[in-house]
């Protein structure tokens, strides 16, 4: 065989091979996201587990060092419900949550169980402490954490698991029975959601009737991108003014646009229920009246406050007596600004007891806000006096903005520490770009640019 015909025959099996590896990959994808999405979903989630997977792995050989450094190597201690012997496998190719219209607010999952044995003694792990229930009337499991808002329900071959902050079995077991009785999902490789899912090549794909956001995993940074299009033309400014903080360590605005009555209801519609606004005595309608739908926040530096510690003591008659101190604490300097309409958002403050009388919130116990009207923003504030601020014109009617390590001095929360000690900064914005389509973007800057930001925030999690 001459070297020429050699090298011929490689590289046709080279070609082979890769048409083949694609083909694979190909129907693995495809194949992952049939079966698992409600027919009448409203919008999908993906998470490309098998691609985040690939990724790692990519970086791993790139950087060993930095893997070696971080992994652990401590010999685990074997358990006998091994990855072979589960009965649900919680990471497959696609991992995929839809919404559906009916059930507000709740994102539900579908997987597939691969022994139902196995998933008996699986199952066992994640109930304790909780009951398992039957529906006996459609022959259904269903389990109910009320704390983390998780329920899952299942039968011989399928597990469906919704995640909700009003989450019940109740709320969602129209679902579970049209997914487990009746097999309402969709099947076909042809259907809008398959397409769209199976062509998107990002780590994370987010797809809705109106638009299309993805997220990508890259070394130093995470890359948010989509868009929106909306019913309404220029539903949301091209051009917002504001006062902001200098050197703000978090900001964030957004413009919700309230001359428009529209926006307004649906702000309406989304915070209602709220409970914390319920539980402190405020109504949605009649507050949104006194705001145009400009919110601003602002994080810089920090002040002192003084709190007022309460004891118990007795006198000399073992009389039991309150005792009060005075006790001064650094807190973040925050600022608050709702844009105001005609009538103030203080006085209706004030008519529902919401303010001492030094004007500060009462509805907010870790600090002190004070509040103050100015002719176009009520203020609320943890520093009497006044910050000097900056004003600056955007095209964006959203943006959230934090620097970590501005942030690690300004905040003093050990839970957040975990976070700032990965991060340098995030970055999301959005944008009307034109009458009827709104625009995403955003970014996670990492400490390590050459370290893929999943490693970065899986090992510096881990390690705390």
């Amino acid at each position: 065989m001459t070297m020429k015909r050699a090298l011929k025959i490689i590289v046709l099996l080279s070609i082979t091979s890769l048409i083949g590896y694609w083909g694979y990959i190909w129907y693995c994808n495809t194949a992952s996201l049939l079966g698992v999405i409600h027919k009448d979903a409203d919008s999908v989630l993906k998470i490309g587990i098998q691609d985040i997977k690939e990724t790692l792995v990519l970086d791993a050989i790139a950087s060993p060092s930095y893997y070696y450094n971080n992994a652990s190597f401590k010999q685990k201690k074997k358990e006998k419900d091994t990855v072979d012997t589960k009965g649900v496998n919680f990471t497959p190719y696609n991992l995929v949550l839809f919404t559906v219209p009916k059930v507000q607010n709740t994102f539900f999952s579908i997987l597939t169980i691969d022994d139902n044995h196995a998933f008996k003694n699986q199952i066992k792990k994640y109930s304790k402490g909780l009951r398992q229930e039957i529906d006996k009337e459609h022959n259904i499991h269903w389990l109910e954490h009320k704390k983390q808002h998780w329920v899952c329900a299942w039968n011989a071959k399928k597990l469906v698991i919704s995640f909700g902050v009003d989450n019940s079995y109740l709320n969602s077991k129209s679902v579970f029975l049209e997914v487990l009785k009746e097999g309402k999902v969709i099947t076909s490789k042809d259907n809008k959601w398959i397409t769209a899912l199976s062509k998107s090549k990002s780590h994370v794909t987010y797809i809705t009737q109106k638009g299309e956001t993805k997220l990508q995993f890259k070394d130093g940074e995470a890359i948010l991108e989509g868009s929106l299009e909306t019913k309404e033309e220029d539903a949301y400014p091209k051009k917002v003014s504001y006062d902001r903080f200098s050197n703000a360590a978090v900001e964030f605005y957004w413009d919700g646009n309230f001359n428009r009555n529209k926006n307004r209801e649906q702000f309406i519609a989304s915070w209602k229920k709220n409970v914390f606004l319920k539980k402190v005595n405020i109504n949605v309608p009649e507050i949104t009246e006194l705001t145009n739908g400009f919110f601003y926040a602002g994080v810089t530096g920090t002040t002192m406050q003084t709190d007022t510690i309460v004891t118990y003591g007795y006198d000399d008659n073992f009389n039991k007596i309150e005792q009060k101190t005075l006790q001064e604490k650094e807190v973040p300097s925050i600022i608050l600004n709702l844009g105001r309409e005609k009538q103030p958002l203080k006085n209706y403050l004030k008519e529902q007891e919401l303010l001492t009388e030094d004007d500060v919130f009462k509805s907010i116990p870790l600090y002190q806000f004070h509040v103050e009207e100015e002719a176009t923003a009520t203020i609320f504030k943890t520093q009497k006096l006044k910050e000097s601020t900056e004003q600056i014109t955007s095209s964006n009617f959203m943006n959230l903005s934090i620097d970590f390590n501005r942030a690690k001095e300004t905040i003093q929360i050990p839970q957040a520490n975990r976070y700032f000690n990965i991060l340098n900064s995030l970055q999301i914005s959005a944008q009307q770009s034109s009458s009827n389509k709104v625009v995403l973007k955003g970014s996670i800057e990492g400490k390590l640019d050459k370290i893929n930001i999943l490693s970065q925030l899986f090992f510096g999690l881990k390690s705390e």
